[in-house]
Parts: C-alpha cells; structure tokens; sequence
C-alpha cells in the first residue's frame, strides 16, 4: 500500500502538500491538546475553547496574535477535518499550476489571517454594541471555510463560463458556486451562531479585494483585475446592480483618497468600478490566457505519425501532408499578432 500512495503523494504540487500538511498537522495538535486540557481540568471541555492558543477567539488572541493563521488549519471534529482534505488539494492543486506555488501560498494566508481579522472585529463590536458575550467568549473561530469561499472566488476569475456538476445530478456554471456557497452560510449563521460559518462571508470579501486591486499580473504590467465582469455589482442580482455600484464607487474614491488602493482610469460604463480604460487589454489578457493554455495541450499530445501518399500515375508525388500543418502554425501566429 505505502508504494501506490507515495506516487500519487509525489503528483501533488508542493504548495498543495504544504497547506494539506498544516491542516492536518495543526488539527491533530489541536485534538491532542484538548484531550490533555480535558484529562487535567476539572472543568469539561467547551468545543474548541479550551486550546486558545490555535484558534481565534476575540476574548484572547489578542495574547496569541498566531492564532490568526493557525486557526484556519484547525478542524474541530472528525468531519471538518475529511471535508477539508478532500476539498483544499483539489482547488489548491489547479490554483497553484495556474498561478504558481508562491502565489496560492500567498493568497491562501491573506485569506486565512484576512478574514480573521475581520471576525476579530466583528466580535468585539457585537460585544460592545449589543452585549452579547458569546462573541467573545464563545465558540472559536476555525476551519478553512473562509479559504473555501476565497478558492470559489478565484474559479470565478479564471473560468466562471465552466459548467461543473454537484452530486451528480446538480448542473451549474462556476460563477454561480460562490453565491450559493454564501447563501449556505447566511443560513447557518441565522440557526447555529456566527462562528465559524461568517468566515465565508469574510473570506470572499476578501479574496475579492486582494484578487481586484492587488494581486500582480503574471507581466507584472499591472495589479488587480481591471474587467468589467469582475466588478463587485456583478455579484448580485441585476435589479440593485446599479444601487451596489454607486456605493462601490463611492467606496473606491475614498480607498483611494487613503491610498489604500491605486487609481484606474476613468469608469467603464455609467455604473461600474471603475476599468482598464479599454476593452481591448481584457481582451488581450484572455487571448494570452487562452493560448497558453493551447500551447500547453499541444506540448502534452504526441504528433501523429505521417503515413506516405499512394504513388499515383497521373500526377508526380509531392510533400503534401506536411503542407497543412504549416499553414496551421502561420495563420496560428497571424491570429496572435491580429
């Protein structure tokens, strides 16, 4: 058995296996840790209260100022902890061959210690506005469930139009799959409690602000994604699309009188974030994207082998089988440079 898995180990990409490593690693320590809190503590355990020092909890991690990374690889129970595995290699795997092994490192931990911060607020000020102790006291915040809801946001980018199919029944295109991940949430929240299913919430927001203002392009030429169809209105449904928009761009204009965000140029449209100037760099962005991807299926296909033309007694034998292909590769290259 230990022959067959270590191959399939070795086709994982580094990255990949990193971030699967640390959630394992850093749930096992979790679940040994407790069980030694629990044996040693006269008081019963509190579902993941009783280890603050890998999991975020707004009445203490302000003491273990770690615990806004690590609490994204700690799963809470059994259950957490197979979902996780089995949907944090599959996303992280296409990610990393698309962007490469530093940039899903990066993005991950942006994600994670991102949207923990925001809970960390969000906690505090339910506690002094509402006085809800439980925000602060209460169930940790954990898991990779904000990631989760970055990886979709960032499917949505590079293939929204790719159709998947859930359960083997449930057909749906890619750029639908965050919405219904955050509606998933919204429902748990109203019925078990904020913690952790809010990550989702704040885990998209997030990987949308590092993946539209911030994130290098692969030329470096830029930051962010400068598209229409990746604006924030296009999240919601069509009818207060232009109410969102008016309110982002409000946004905008203040994030970047802060300079906390770099200026564009001027709006595409009368009611969106504002663009690249120019459909025509989108449009050359995707036709890179698209031929890269070409290239990369022509390397890994073997050519077919010639077989030689029939002699033929009317007309002498020629080449001709090879001609095709080179007036393939031509127009290929005049298509690029049109």
């Amino acid at each position: 058995m230990p022959l067959n898995i270590l191959p399939a180990l070795q086709a994982v990409p580094a990255s990949t296996r990193i971030l699967s490593l640390l959630l394992v690693a850093f749930s096992a320590a979790h679940f040994a840790l407790a069980y030694l809190v629990a044996q040693n503590s006269p008081a019963p355990p509190r579902g993941g209260a009783e280890v603050p020092w890998l999991t975020m909890r707004a009445a203490e991690s302000w003491k273990y100022p770690w615990t806004l990374l690590t609490a994204g690889f700690v799963e809470l129970n059994v259950v957490e902890v197979i979902f996780s595995l089995l949907t944090l290699p599959l996303a992280a795997r296409y990610l990393e061959r698309a962007w490469g092994p530093r940039e899903l490192l990066r993005f991950s931990a942006i994600v994670i210690v991102g949207s923990n911060v925001i809970a960390f607020g969000f906690s505090w000020l339910s506690y002094i506005m509402l006085g809800q102790e439980d925000a602060i006291y209460g169930l940790p915040y954990h898991g990779l469930s904000g990631l989760q809801s970055g990886f979709l946001v960032a499917f949505t980018q590079l293939i929204p139009e790719h159709q998947v199919q859930l359960f083997g029944a449930i057909k749906m295109r890619v750029k639908t799959l965050p919405g219904v991940y955050l509606l998933i949430s919204n429902v748990l929240v109203i019925a078990l409690g904020p913690s952790p299913y809010i990550l989702v919430q704040f885990g998209f927001f997030v990987a949308w602000v590092y993946l539209r203002f911030f994130k290098l392009s692969e030329d470096g030429a830029y930051r962010g994604d400068r598209s229409e169809t990746f604006a924030f209105q296009y999240w919601f449904p069509p009818v207060i699309r232009p109410y969102i928009a008016i309110a982002a761009n409000h946004v905008f204009r203040l994030a970047v009188r802060f300079k906390l965000v770099t200026s564009w140029d001027e709006p595409v449209g009368g009611y969106s974030l504002p663009g690249p100037g120019s459909a025509r760099a989108e449009a050359e962005r995707r036709r890179a994207l698209a031929l890269k991807a070409l290239d990369a299926r022509l390397a890994s296909s073997s050519p077919a082998p010639t077989t030689p033309a029939p002699a033929s007694t009317s007309a002498p034998a020629a080449p001709e089988p090879a001609r095709p292909a080179l007036n393939t590769a031509v127009s290929r290259e005049d298509k690029v440079k049109d």
